[in-house]
């Protein structure tokens, strides 16, 4: 395929909404006795709704006041006709699920070990999407809106236009777009940029080779940083239902602030240094989102606007040994940008294989500041939503090779301090002789997850009836 279909794509693909403040995410079923016409129907009347990607103009997104966007699982595939044949052109990650139950005998199951979702993490135990409590998902409808009345007002036209044919597994999920997450740090900073758009347009030559990445990275039948073409096409006259489609991972991440702020208050204590830089040792940026990695200065230094923290760096040439930017700070593992491979440009054009959008929220009250840092009891943490189009490429691979890897960058028995696999320790580099911060609490804990597709919007129309929908995209 040539030129990107926006048309067809939905649009959080192109833009995680950041004007509309206000979300809620449905995850809902098929009613067992549903009328399958009126549930095909409920389909393609939805697929008008949605919200296409076929702009990312700045004053267009400003004038919004919502946005609908929806993604179905395998089962909700299944519900809605698509044939085993059919499903097999899908990934088999996205098939089994993020959590498949364990078989007999089966104590945890590969997916749920490569993910590192075990002890308080493991399915058993979540709230949602588990072995447990509400297993059964066939989609996720996304809302976002401008304020808390027009959300309302969204969440009951859409449950009253569901109610006939599928129920909701729980209440809504409500999150909130904020610069800042609970911990305090500047989030989203480094999303890839998609070529072609209109930030690849404004992205200085610095960024454009280190942050730009081909469609097919995040859209089906487009071409990725391998020079290939990830298409759901079958064989001849069938069709084609992954077409300007992408995977969406979404999981809730529960994070203890209080514990958090503690250890931090703790650490920076024993160690001499401010709480600032003790924890910015352990994300890699500081709370305003500047990396630990100044940079060039002057002349050489790349332009950016004002108050936008610096992106463009790389690790091999300004930071090798990790004495400003530790070898296993988050934003290191999470995106190791020149340092895993044989040399910097392979390493870079590597990691670009490996890449996610990120399009999370918020949940749940700020924790407010106290001395000694203490927990309210309150529920707040992330809702994890990435897109990709390999999810064993990509998400998979982000988690188990880089974050929950022991052994990631030369190290030895640590993962990311900021992961949901308890750390317990983390060496930092220094001079003359490292720093380990040490006896590291559990910062987050997973409440629930699952992975969906979230398909064309032709693609949706034709899953709801209108047949000849997939051949008529120009």
């Amino acid at each position: 395929m040539g030129d990107v279909e926006w048309n067809d794509i939905q649009g959080l693909v192109r833009s995680g909404y950041g004007n509309l403040k206000e979300s809620a995410y449905l995850l809902w079923r098929f009613k067992p006795d549903r009328d399958q016409q009126q549930a095909e129907r409920w389909i393609r009347d939805l697929a008008d709704r949605l919200t296409c990607a076929n702009s990312d103009d700045p004053a267009r997104a400003r004038a919004a006041v919502r946005a609908i966007n929806l993604a179905l699982t395998a089962s909700g595939l299944a519900a809605l006709g698509v044939t085993e044949q059919e499903r097999a052109y899908f990934s088999s990650e996205f098939r089994e699920g993020m959590a498949p139950k364990p078989e007999p005998g089966d104590v945890i199951p590969r997916r749920t070990n490569l993910l590192g979702d075990l002890e308080n993490n493991s399915p058993k135990y979540w709230e949602w999407g588990g072995w447990k409590r509400h297993h059964h998902i066939d989609g996720l409808l996304m809302l976002f809106a401008k304020d808390e009345d027009l959300l309302a007002s969204l969440i009951r036209h859409e449950r009253a236009e569901m109610d006939p044919v599928a129920e909701l597994i729980l209440t809504p999920l409500e999150g909130r777009f904020e610069s800042k997450e609970h911990f305090g740090f500047t989030d989203g900073l480094s999303n890839p940029i998609l070529e072609g758009t209109r930030r690849f347009n404004e992205a200085n030559e610095s960024e454009q080779r280190i942050s730009v990445v081909k469609p097919g990275e995040f859209i089906l039948g487009y071409e990725n940083e391998r020079n290939d073409c990830i298409s759901h096409g079958g064989h001849s006259g069938s069709r084609d239902l992954g077409r300007n489609g992408t995977y969406l991972v979404f999981r809730q991440l529960q994070q203890d602030v209080a514990a958090f702020r503690k250890f931090v208050k703790d650490t920076a204590t024993s160690c001499g240094e401010s709480e600032e830089r003790v924890a910015a040792r352990m994300v890699g940026r500081g709370y305003d989102g500047e990396p630990l990695i100044s940079g060039p200065a002057g002349a050489a230094a790349m332009p950016r606007k004002p108050d936008q923290p610096r992106n463009d760096f790389l690790y091999h040439f300004e930071d090798r040994f990790g004495i400003a930017c530790p070898l296993g700070a988050h934003i290191r593992r999470a995106n190791p940008r020149d340092t895993i491979g044989p040399d910097p440009d392979t390493a870079l054009r590597l990691s670009k294989m490996h890449r996610i959008m990120r399009r999370g929220r918020i949940y749940g009250d700020r924790l407010k500041a106290a001395d000694p840092p203490a927990d309210d009891g309150t529920k707040r943490g992330l809702y994890f939503i990435c897109l990709n189009a390999n999810i064993a490429g990509q998400f998979e691979f982000i988690q188990h090779s880089w974050l929950n890897n022991r052994h990631f960058n030369r190290l030895y028995d640590e993962v990311d301090a900021l992961g949901h696999v308890h750390a317990r320790a983390m060496t930092v580099q220094d001079r003359p002789t490292n720093v380990r911060f040490e006896h590291l609490p559990q910062f987050i804990t997973v409440k629930g997850g699952a992975y969906f597709f979230m398909p064309g919007i032709n693609a949706l129309r034709a899953l709801g009836g209108r047949a000849d929908e997939l051949r008529s995209v120009a």
